[in-house]
């Protein structure tokens, strides 16, 4: 299943996002998928509100086993019943990585800032490496997490498929795009992703570190 062709952002790879359109009422909608999950000995759920969480049993479960969060309601705009879905690591493995990128970018801005910063005042500075070496960490993970990701791809499609099933047991199923909006429209017309751009970006800060260090190399000559 197509899902996600639109969203090339890093956020949008490690967690893949789709939106159904059915023709049953929330409620009945949300029932019919707790009472087949009780029919579906490897499919556990809970729910909260409008929202199912939908998830592999734990005796079934490794670390990169992903999880599935259904929101069932009907459109203020169209009417319709839209069924988003959102699949991603557990909560507890996603908070894990959300914390890791967030001390990796604050350490390597503020840090990388504060060495270039002085750098320019004294020549030369232990801080400014934080900016190769937070770069490497940051692909580092996210090349764990694409990994993680693929070994747990058969227990995602399990997921998507016992949805597709469950629902289109009562009624029609269809997917649906969003609409973009003007950023997602210029970057569609654009063959390069978003992911691509901050990959330039990245590479242009680690090219201006390795001019720093050659001038700091040609000064101490």
């Amino acid at each position: 299943m197509p899902f996600n062709r639109l969203n090339h952002s890093i956020l949008g790879e490690i967690r893949p996002r789709f939106t159904l359109r059915i023709n049953q009422e929330p409620e009945k909608a949300i029932t019919q998928l707790l009472t087949c999950t009780n029919m579906d000995k490897t499919i556990t759920a809970a729910r909260f509100k409008q929202t199912v969480f939908i998830k592999i049993p734990s005796w079934l479960q490794h670390y990169w086993s992903p999880e599935m969060t259904v929101r069932i309601e009907k459109s203020e705009f169209s009417g319709d019943i839209l069924v988003n879905c959102l699949i991603g690591p557990r909560q507890s493995v996603w908070a894990m990585f959300a914390l890791i990128y967030a001390a990796i970018l604050l350490a390597t801005s503020f840090g990388g800032m504060f060495g270039i910063v002085q750098y320019s005042v004294e020549g030369s500075s232990y801080f400014i490496w934080l900016i190769p070496i937070g770069l490497i960490l940051f692909f580092t993970i996210f090349i764990s997490a694409k990994v993680g990701q693929r070994k747990g791809r058969d227990e995602m499609l399990h997921l998507v498929s016992f949805l597709y099933h469950s629902l289109n047991e009562i009624g029609t199923v269809e997917r649906i795009e969003k609409k973009l909006l003007v950023s997602d429209k210029k970057m569609s017309k654009n063959p390069k992703s978003k992911l691509t751009n901050d990959l330039k970006r990245l590479f242009k800060l680690t090219l201006t570190f390795l001019k720093l260090e050659k001038e700091v190399e040609k000064r101490k000559v």
